[in-house]
């Protein structure tokens, strides 16, 4: 029960109380932002804040006024003089200039922090698309560093001192890799698909078979990359059976190019059937039409001894004849977003000259990070200097020894946490061997008895740690899948954890 009555002052529309836009950006509170942000902009943020305040009091007042409106009769005059006193107190609260002055330099502080940062991957999918697909090899950044912070010979010849072409060190790296007589490298994958139809078949048809038709992450589907590229869809076979005779009926003197594409994100079981590249290719040299393939996952190397062994790999893939071979750079290969494209010179060259090329080459920075992730292949061992590949090699019984580790080195550290180990399933993810899964095993985060907390209030506790950990609930149960946790990055773990487990004494 409120000491008193709330006067009709004190039930006044708060918005009158809102400070002049000068009276908050003068406020002792922002002088401490001083050289971090302009005048011009921190003037943005107060004004950002002042208008959200406006429209919190407003629906607020609104809301309240039917709320009470409804409840007239449910409730006496005490309950809601109660309850319109909190109201009042809140708004007060909300208009004290201290109080925006702070809301202002978070605002400022959230607008400085970097929207792209380091996250600990608990999910169990190694090419995670939400958080960057490949971990890059670690001492590739300090090496990029000398190139991002200079000039370079993006497109000079250094031996003649005339203009080159950007690429050059990669194309030789593929060439030696891959066994192609050329390749170029654009900003990715979906690129090399419509670099190669604007290439090879603007205004003529592209066959595809019916179930190749892939869509991938964020509604992208092949054939709207083909049709916008300049290209006409001409689907062939069936959604489980397309065999080598459905496209050889196919063509005509509209067919431009046969672009089959690797079913990376799904599995089709069953009875079914699908022409071989090598078919394909004998198709080609009777017609004299390019034969492409999009492999989109880009395995250099064969994955048997991951049981992964269904993962074509491009070397293959060339060796077999194709004109073209297109595939992603972030994924199985393990370095940043890109589309390489690696082939026949005469192909490859057809791309680099389309006028669209230039619209969709990389940067320097993209090349400079191939490059040095290739040359790790060099060493013929990729399988202990490829971030990727080190964590999908991992023996589940490693990474439960990891788990226990954890558990008995920090428990009394985390006393209201109750910690367990569990079998779980990990996948290479990024639209990958679909279907196929590697054993692994997960930390589970529970509260002790008598501690409140749900699964989601600690995954939400964890996310916005410093870095953020990201895991997985399943069964009402937080777990971090350690099979894409770094060694090093289980400080963070413990670091994410203990904020929870303090918070529940």
């Amino acid at each position: 029960m409120p000491d008193k009555i709330p006067s009709k002052s004190e039930k006044a529309d708060k918005r009158t109380e809102i400070p002049q836009v000068d009276r908050l950006l003068n406020h002792e509170k922002l002088k401490s932002l001083a050289g971090e942000i302009s005048q011009p902009v921190l003037a943005q943020l107060v004004r950002q804040e002042l208008n959200s305040l406006r429209e919190t009091l407003f629906n607020g007042k609104s809301a309240q006024t039917d709320k009470n409106r409804e409840s007239d009769n449910k409730k006496n005059s005490s309950e809601k003089i109660l309850a319109e006193t909190t109201a009042a107190d809140a708004s007060r609260d909300a208009t004290n200039i201290d109080t925006l002055a702070d809301n202002v330099v978070r605002r400022a502080h959230q607008l400085l922090s970097p929207g792209i940062k380091k996250v600990v991957n608990g999910t169990g999918v190694i090419l995670n698309t939400n958080l960057g697909r490949a971990p890059l090899p670690v001492g590739i950044g300090r090496r990029i560093e000398s190139i991002a912070g200079g000039y370079t010979n993006l497109e000079l010849d250094l031996e003649s001192g005339k203009r080159g072409e950007r690429g050059t060190k990669l194309e030789q790296l593929c060439r030696t890799l891959l066994n192609c007589e050329k390749a170029i490298v654009v900003n990715n994958n979906a690129s090399s698909v419509m670099l190669a139809v604007a290439a090879l078949a603007g205004g003529k048809e592209v066959i595809v078979s019916r179930g190749e038709l892939i869509e991938i992450g964020g509604s992208f589907r092949l054939p709207d990359v083909i049709e916008s590229a300049g290209g006409i869809l001409k689907e062939v076979g069936t959604t489980n059976r397309t065999r080598a005779s459905d496209y050889k009926k196919a063509i005509s003197a509209k067919t431009g190019m046969i672009l089959k594409c690797h079913r990376s994100n799904f599995a089709i079981t069953g009875f079914t059937q699908e022409a071989s590249v090598k078919e394909l290719v004998e198709i080609g040299k009777e017609t004299n039409i390019p034969i492409l393939e999009d492999l989109g996952s880009g395995a250099l190397v064969a994955l048997q001894s991951l049981g992964l062994e269904d993962e074509p790999t491009v070397p293959d893939r060339i060796a077999a004849g194709l004109d073209a071979c297109l595939f992603s750079g972030d994924k199985i290969l393990g370095g940043p977003q890109a589309g390489i494209i690696a082939g026949k010179k005469q192909t490859i060259e057809k791309m680099r000259k389309h006028p669209i090329y230039r619209a969709l080459r990389a940067d320097k920075l993209t090349i400079a990070f191939v490059e040095e992730v290739l040359t790790l292949y060099l060493s013929g061992d990729p399988f202990k200097k490829i971030p990727a590949l080190i964590l999908a090699s991992a023996s589940a019984e490693s990474i439960k020894d990891r788990v226990e580790a954890f558990i008995k080195r920090e428990a009394s550290t985390l006393a209201n946490l109750q910690l367990s180990v569990t079998p779980s399933q990990a996948t290479m993810g990024g639209g990958t061997v679909p279907g196929k899964s590697l054993a692994s095993f997960a930390l589970i985060i529970e509260p002790k008895a008598g501690k409140k907390a749900t699964a989601k209030s600690i995954s939400d506790r964890i996310r916005n740690n410093e870095p953020p950990i990201i895991g997985i609930i399943q069964e009402e149960k937080l777990m971090i899948d350690f099979r894409a946790v770094f060694e090093d990055d289980e400080k963070y773990v413990l670091k994410a954890l203990k904020t929870v487990s303090d918070s529940l004494l």
